[in-house]
């Protein structure tokens, strides 16, 4: 394998993935422990605060997907050295950030009941996922801020300031969680309320420290507050040709994702309360794959401005087997320790039963799932954002979501069949993935004056 021999290839992809795996793990460490804190207050708990985050942060993530254009812009600067263009990508996408956030917050507020209606759920898991979500819209503008920030960061290939960010921010979580859910230390008892303010709170602590990052040049920029006012449509063109077809992609994935959570709750409380807590304990394993594709989108893009071809393919095959080694090590954890996993979240003994069956197929669709994100990110370094967007819609939509309706709302199979088409689906990704890596075509536009080698 290229990355075990190349010792500096090696090198500069684990430094730049390793703070981005942390930091995405860390992120997911918040749902982690939300669900482990409220799983204890039983099925309707879970379900409320499973439900509510599922929707908050699929809006948020919708909307940060915008700034995959800013990543990409600020890599290539950074490449060819003109960092005064980093930092006018940096100001435009932090302003754009506060202002679609605000729209969110209002809008979230207003029809946060609308949206809840639109699912199959028992009165008790809709009222705690309003209040749940009552409460986390408030701060949409300080958390898109935060990370769409973080997509700044990454284009530098400064991932180690997204990772201290979270780490700061899971500390005021747990703290959090623990005092405000069970009302420890004099606070009143909020139960699923209690872990939607502690989720904010730490939102509004890493929306500051980010933004200290951010203006007093910690970053290797400086952002000008006063430039940010000083529009420059050509910056925000580049941010939304390139960040469109990103956006795009997270809106039909967002919008599939909140399908299958509508079908999914015609399963019944049970079944939907395990699915949340097997998806929560499987997204930890996406941060690795995640958080490579990250770099891998940030180093190819760095090669990119440098118009250095031998970087780029290095970059982009280093990048692939570095997370085929990690995510490997997901599957086999997943497959022998799947129950034990589950009890560390839950007490029920039901919700372990079904939850660590689908935490053991999950184990299945590892590989398949490391493939597709840092292919995806290695082709959007180079300026692809189009390919990825096209692939994932038309395997969420033509062929995930018909077959979990017909599965569930045809045939009324068991939550059980749901992941077995997860694991077909994510399989398929991957090849369709690798057949347009392998033919090189991204690689042509990207340095369109430059022979291909294969690596």
């Amino acid at each position: 394998m290229l990355v075990l021999k190349d010792y500096a290839l090696r090198t500069r992809i684990f430094r730049t993935a390793g703070p981005a795996m942390v930091e995405m793990v860390m992120y997911m460490v918040i749902g982690l422990v939300d669900v482990a804190v409220v799983g204890r207050l039983g099925a309707a708990p879970l379900a409320a605060v499973g439900l509510g985050a599922e929707i908050f942060f699929s809006i948020i993530l919708f909307l940060e997907a915008l700034a995959i254009g800013s990543a990409i812009l600020v890599a290539q600067a950074k490449g060819a050295g003109r960092m005064e263009d980093a930092s006018e990508v940096a100001g435009h996408t932090f302003l754009l950030s506060i202002i679609l956030g605000v729209v969110v917050a209002l809008l979230g507020v207003r029809f946060a009941p609308d949206i809840l209606n639109l699912f199959s759920v028992e009165t008790v898991v809709y009222n705690q996922a309003l209040d749940y979500l009552l409460i986390t819209f408030m701060i949409s503008p300080l958390a898109l801020g935060l990370y769409m920030a973080h997509s700044v960061f990454r284009g530098l290939g400064r991932t180690d300031i997204p990772m201290i960010i979270a780490l700061v921010v899971n500390v005021v979580n747990v703290v959090g969680d623990f005092i405000l859910v069970y009302g420890l230390w004099g606070f009143p008892r909020m139960e699923v309320a209690g872990a939607a303010l502690a989720t904010s709170l730490a939102h509004v602590v890493g929306f500051i420290l980010a933004m200290v990052f951010l203006f007093r040049g910690n970053s290797g920029l400086r952002v000008n507050l006063a430039a940010i006012f000083k529009v420059n449509l050509s910056t925000y063109r580049g941010i939304f040709q390139l960040g469109i077809p990103s956006l795009a992609e997270q809106l039909f994935y967002t919008l599939a994702n909140l399908a299958s959570l509508f079908l999914i709750a015609y399963l019944g409380t049970l079944a939907f309360a395990a699915h949340e807590l097997a998806i929560t304990v499987e997204s930890v394993s996406y941060m690795p794959g995640f958080g490579i594709a990250v770099a891998a989108t940030a180093l190819v893009g760095h090669a990119v401005g440098a118009r250095d071809r031998v970087a780029l393919q290095k970059a982009a095959r280093g990048s692939m087997e570095f997370t085929l080694l990690f995510m490997g090590i997901f599957t086999l954890v997943f497959a022998l320790l799947p129950y034990q996993i589950a009890a560390i979240f839950t007490n029920d003994p039901d919700i372990i039963g079904l939850s660590g069956l689908l935490i053991r197929i999950a184990a299945i669709e590892q590989l398949g799932i490391a493939l597709s994100s840092v292919i995806g990110g290695i082709l959007k370094g180079a300026g692809d954002t189009r390919t990825p967007m096209v692939i994932s819609t038309v395997y969420f939509w033509v062929y995930r979501l018909p077959l979990m309706y017909l599965f569930i709302r045809v045939f009324g199979f068991p939550i059980t069949y749901v992941w077995l088409i997860f694991v077909s689906d994510w399989l398929l990704r991957a090849l369709t993935f690798a057949v347009v890596y392998r033919r090189k075509k991204w690689l042509k536009r990207a340095l369109p004056e430059s022979t291909v080698d294969q690596l």
